[in-house]
């Protein structure tokens, strides 16, 4: 499992660049932009600030893809980068059009795969932290996601001010632990050891309370 997870619009640069190192650059990198509101930010727009970011990172080579059902095979990829957006709407058509397992099964064989807000927080226990922001206009029932964070549900674009408000979520859905993202932070994952990658820390919340996370530090 290699996995790259952000915590906010705003770019964990050491993150992407840790990611951009473990793609194959003979393929392209497949950019699914699905959890936007297409209505505020039309697709193509979506794309064009991708790839005007990543030629930073001196990679240009994306393929995006919009109807998730069209998707059979992730072999003539270099790896996958889910976007970010509505959660919920990005859990329900990813597991409706069977997109879910297939990148399920990718992960396994450790094909390298980055998301950033809803994209990452796919990746936790449940996406319920997210109903926090995001409605859940798709009447979804089911929130439990990938559980690839050793059993973390996510907070992303965590500020201070929130505090409250996560440890509310903690409390009412009987959480275990949450690790909360602010922008430009994100985490690593390699196998069952994640890493804090970014310019922020960020912070665990559990039964024990805050605690912060400093780049570089590994996640138990």
């Amino acid at each position: 499992m290699k996995l790259f997870l952000s915590g906010g619009s705003k770019r964990a640069f050491e993150l992407d660049k840790e990611f951009i190192k473990h793609l194959d650059k003979t393929k392209p990198l497949l950019y699914i932009p699905i959890a936007m509101d297409e209505s505020r930010h039309p697709y193509p727009e979506c794309l064009n600030w991708m790839t005007n970011y990543f030629s930073s990172l001196k990679f240009d080579n994306f393929k995006m893809v919009t109807n998730l059902s069209k998707i059979k095979d992730l072999e003539k990829y270099s790896g996958v980068y889910v976007g970010g957006g509505n959660t919920p709407k990005l859990l329900h058509e990813m597991k409706q059009s069977g997109f879910w397992q297939l990148l399920k099964v990718a992960i396994d064989k450790d094909m390298p795969v980055a998301g950033g807000s809803a994209g990452a927080i796919i990746h936790a226990k449940t996406i319920i932290p997210s109903l926090s922001d995001d409605e859940n206009n798709v009447g979804l029932t089911d929130f439990s996601a990938y559980n690839n964070l050793n059993g973390y549900d996510m907070w992303c674009h965590y500020g201070p001010s929130m505090d409250g408000e996560v440890k509310e979520y903690l409390q009412k859905y009987n959480l275990k632990k949450i690790i909360a993202l602010p922008e430009y932070c994100g985490i690593y994952v390699k196998g069952n050891k994640m890493q804090i990658l970014g310019e922020h820390s960020a912070w665990i919340f559990d039964k024990n309370g805050k605690r912060e996370i400093k780049m570089g530090e590994k996640l138990k």
